[in-house]
């Protein structure tokens, strides 16, 4: 089947490739997938290049001591982390060094010490997490266009972790039994797709101290080429996720002037249809998609095909396979569609914080009362006879 797109197909990022040997052929995991995982190492490598590490400097020593170079010490090492309470980001950062470390037995001792003293900072993570306000939550959005457009959403996962700590923001840790950084997985988004207005949400241990407009500079610095944040949006900590509220996606597709002709008669049937049965094959257990209530809206553009599609339960559906069955085009076909907004419902908890806030500031006074040595007296309006606490 002939690439159907007016551009070559996305480079995937393959020019980082040049910075790394290829990798070594393993009988479990495909050539393909070792390439790409090999591609993004030299992406993250590449943006560390990109200046000095921001990252707090405990977790830069515990680094540094992990690939051989200048140690403060063992015990100095512990303490140091230890001292700035990040006990639980060190083990997460051993437990992601522990399949490509050099000394194993070395990340073995450390993850043993650190362990407990991980185990404990949870269990008073776990206990303040209510009356924690220090920690905030932002809502970047940000684009993904040309040589991005190869990466997957596990990338894009990774490349903004590496971003965000490399300018020494500390991410939150959610409460499972093996913690992890608060990073929302945003709207799905497959390799080959570019988008305009993709989000993710970011839960920040407390606010950055520089002003936006600053922070955005220093992250599009470190981002690869095709990614960059452009919007910087401060939220309350109990506002939903982009994916409950998530209503269509737009979408556009720029076709070559030659094969318009041809797919206009298979978008005019779609048009005219009213029912578009697609059988998603024998791996999908689920009856067939009618994906004329899946996609309310195609129209032509000059030669751009555009067309809206419902998200609700069917954000996981890949835009590629499911443009492809209308046109009768296989998915690697179809070279540059992008996505270009999406529509959400009204985030009705945004209009309720009284159903948040007055709770938090009611368990943080009940806490100062119950735990200091009070001597207000409260008076029992049945009888009249005081009670003292304290």
């Amino acid at each position: 089947m002939p690439i159907l797109g007016v551009s070559d197909p996305p480079l995937g990022l393959d020019h980082y490739a040049d910075d790394v040997s290829s990798p070594t052929p393993h009988p479990s995991i495909p050539t393909e997938a070792l390439a790409r995982r090999a591609r993004l190492q030299a992406i993250l490598q590449a943006m560390a290049a990109q200046g000095r590490s921001l990252e707090p400097a405990p977790l830069q020593a515990l680094r540094d001591c992990l690939a051989g170079g200048a140690s403060p010490g063992f015990d100095p090492l512990i303490a140091m982390i230890e001292a700035a309470h990040l006990e639980e980001e060190a083990g997460e950062l051993l437990r992601a060094a522990r399949r490509e470390a050099r000394d194993p037995d070395l990340v073995q001792l450390l993850a043993a010490r650190l362990a407990p003293l991980a185990g404990k900072a949870k269990l008073r993570r776990e206990a303040h997490w209510h009356l924690d306000t220090r920690r905030q939550l932002v809502r970047f959005s940000f684009i993904k266009e040309g040589a991005a457009s190869g990466l997957d959403d596990g990338d894009l996962h990774a490349i903004f972790l590496q971003t965000f700590r490399l300018e020494g923001l500390v991410f939150v840790l959610d409460l499972a039994k093996r913690p992890r950084p608060l990073l929302g997985a945003g709207l799905p988004l497959p390799a080959g797709v570019g988008g305009l207005a993709e989000t993710l949400d970011a839960v920040f241990k407390k606010e950055p101290e520089d002003d936006p407009s600053v922070l955005l500079a220093r992250l599009n610095h470190r981002l690869p080429e095709g990614l960059r944040i452009h919007r910087w949006d401060v939220l309350p900590t109990y506002a939903s996720a982009v994916g409950d509220l998530v209503l269509v996606s737009h979408w556009r597709w720029q076709v070559h002037p030659d094969h318009r002709n041809h797919l206009e008669k298979r978008v005019a049937s779609f048009l005219e249809a009213n029912l578009w049965p697609w059988d998603r094959g024998p791996s999908k257990a689920e009856a067939p998609l009618d994906l004329r209530k899946l996609i309310p809206e195609l129209h032509w553009d000059e030669d751009a095909l555009c067309f809206t599609s419902i998200m609700g339960s069917f954000q996981a559906v890949n835009p590629l396979k499911m443009l492809g069955a209308v046109l009768g085009l296989a998915p690697a076909a179809i070279v540059g569609l992008v996505r270009t907004g999406v529509d959400l419902k009204p985030d009705l908890r945004m209009g309720q914080a009284e159903r948040f806030e007055p709770k938090l500031k009611n368990m943080y006074e009940d806490a100062v009362l119950l735990s200091g040595g009070s001597n207000i007296i409260l008076v029992d309006e049945d009888d009249d006879e005081p009670i003292l606490l304290g």
